[in-house]
């Protein structure tokens, strides 16, 4: 059967084909004949000739050849029609004879059609497969792409995402960290110069170069969130242990003309404080809140100062109205600066020493009495500023607000002008030595009332040689300007400290029972 040729099939028809190959069988037998010395017969026409005619001829010629002539007329043929449709007639020397059968057009073209029929069918199941194969794989790579692709974005966000967080948050850790104090350990103050007519921007700068801040912008830009402006200029003394917010606002009050030693601490003095607390409370230093950061002063060294002669004589020569009446120390007193130190807080200095700070407290106290010394001298009831001392310093202890202050005190002045003692357990306990300690409400109700002591206010007249506390200024005033009243007798709750008074021993013996001894007794109880 000859051999299909699809590629050639597909360009050329079947008939072409075979003229084709007849025409190239002609060309090879012409060679043949050169090579052997036969030459072809001329064409008397150019009616092609047919294939029986042309197989006929070249058997007669094959005929013609001895055998070495027909092996090397084969060879030649051979392979130039190897490649044809005529390939299995040079499969042996013998063969290369053709059949003389005649073969006709129809059988040629039913070949053809079968063939193309074939070929196209097969064609077109190889294009059909392979174009579903290509489609597969589009798809299939689409599909790995969209995948591939998804994934990409999706770590990219994520790494976005991770540092977008990462960097917000150390963006908000350092804006955090640079408002923060400068040091937290640091409680020194420095001098700081703010000029006049500077901006926010440039005073962050003058204090972050002083190492009261640490960062310029972020003053700059907080002051602003916050609203604080109006800056003033001065000196200060700032610390870089402050808050932006605490430096803003020192710096709105306004600094001075000339620079102030830098505050190294502070001391506070409770109101109501005996000398004896005030001793225990010298040494902590209240700018810090560690119980380790201590001034540089000490409790024998206060108590040095306030029992110094000396000391006490200077202070009478600079405070002559303060110390006018101030008691002997043969009085019975036991400090004779008692109740004229004022309690409030106190700032040092390296400069400071404990003399410098006691007699800041003295000048504080002279200070706050100035507004009342003619009062207390030529009003209608003259008295002395011990004595005006002594009451308010017993008021300070037997009421806890203003308007009880001055009704105390009042009682007080009643029972002095009817001859009466001032009845006060507060001038035994401290007789006692317990006044300022921690005691039970049994222990302050049962005092010793027979007690030999000229702070004994049961048994003696009068004020007492001195004041038992150092009062507040709210006591002080109670004591120059009382509250008009006929009250003999006051009483307070022992749970609650609101104060009873009473004209009458009746009513105020009712009173301790309902307020006191009921209470106490209730307690006991429970």
């Amino acid at each position: 059967m000859v051999d299909k040729d699809t590629k050639k099939f597909e360009r050329e028809t079947f008939k072409d084909k075979i003229l084709r190959q007849l025409e190239e069988a002609n060309q090879s037998l012409d060679d043949v004949a050169s090579e052997t010395g036969f030459s072809a017969p001329k064409k008397t026409s150019v009616t092609p000739e047919t294939p029986s005619q042309v197989s006929n001829r070249v058997s007669d010629k094959l005929s013609s050849t001895d055998t070495d002539d027909v092996e090397k007329v084969a060879r030649p043929l051979t392979s130039r029609v190897a490649t044809g449709r005529l390939a299995k007639a040079q499969q042996t020397p013998s063969d290369l004879a053709f059949q003389d059968t005649p073969v006709s057009s129809e059988a040629f073209d039913a070949e053809a059609d079968q063939t193309s029929i074939e070929d196209t069918a097969e064609i077109k199941n190889i294009k059909r497969v392979t174009r579903q194969s290509k489609e597969n794989y589009t798809r299939s790579t689409k599909k790995k792409s969209k995948k591939l692709a998804g994934k990409i974005i999706a770590i990219v966000v994520l790494v976005l995402f991770i540092v977008g967080g990462a960097t917000g948050f150390l963006g908000y850790q350092y804006v955090m960290s640079e408002i923060q104090p400068y040091s937290t350990t640091d409680k020194s103050t420095k001098a700081v110069e703010i000029p006049a007519g500077v901006a926010s921007k440039e005073i962050g700068q003058i204090l972050e170069k002083k190492h009261i801040i640490k960062n310029a912008t972020a003053f700059q830009y907080y002051t602003k969130l916050k609203s604080l402006t109006g800056f003033k200029s001065g000196y200060y003394n700032l610390s870089p242990s402050m808050s932006l917010t605490t430096i803003a606002k020192t710096l709105q009050e306004g600094g001075t003309e000339k620079p102030v030693e830098p505050i190294l601490g502070k001391i506070t003095i409770p109101e109501g404080f005996t000398i004896d607390q005030m001793a225990e409370k010298i040494s902590d230093n209240v700018l810090t809140k560690s119980d380790k950061d201590k001034t540089p002063f000490t409790k024998e060294e206060f108590l040095k100062v306030v029992t110094d002669p000396a000391f006490i004589e200077k202070m009478k020569t600079t405070y002559p109205e303060l110390f006018e009446s101030l008691p002997a120390t043969d009085s019975g007193v036991k400090y004779q600066l008692e109740g004229y130190l004022f309690p409030a807080t106190y700032e040092y200095t390296k400069k400071s020493t404990m003399t410098t700070v006691v007699e800041q407290m003295i000048a504080t106290m002279n200070q706050n009495l100035k507004p009342y010394y003619a009062t207390i001298k030529e009003g209608p009831n003259p008295k002395t500023v011990n004595e005006i001392l002594s009451i308010a310093a017993l008021t300070e202890k037997e009421a806890n607000n203003d308007a009880d202050r001055r009704n105390v005190a009042q009682v007080f002045y009643n029972r002095m002008n009817v001859g009466m003692t001032l009845g006060s357990n507060i001038s035994i306990l401290y007789a006692e030595g317990k006044l300022g300690q921690k005691t039970t409400l049994a222990e302050d109700a049962a005092v010793n009332t027979s007690l030999d002591s000229p702070f004994n206010l049961y048994l003696n007249l009068g004020y007492g040689p001195g004041p038992v506390t150092n009062p507040s200024l709210s006591a002080i005033k109670a004591a120059v300007e009382p509250t008009d009243n006929d009250d003999l007798y006051f009483v307070a709750d022992v749970t609650t400290g609101k104060v009873y008074f009473s004209e009458t021993q009746a009513e105020h013996d009712a009173n301790v029972q309902k307020y006191v001894n009921d209470k106490l007794a209730n307690k006991e109880a429970q």
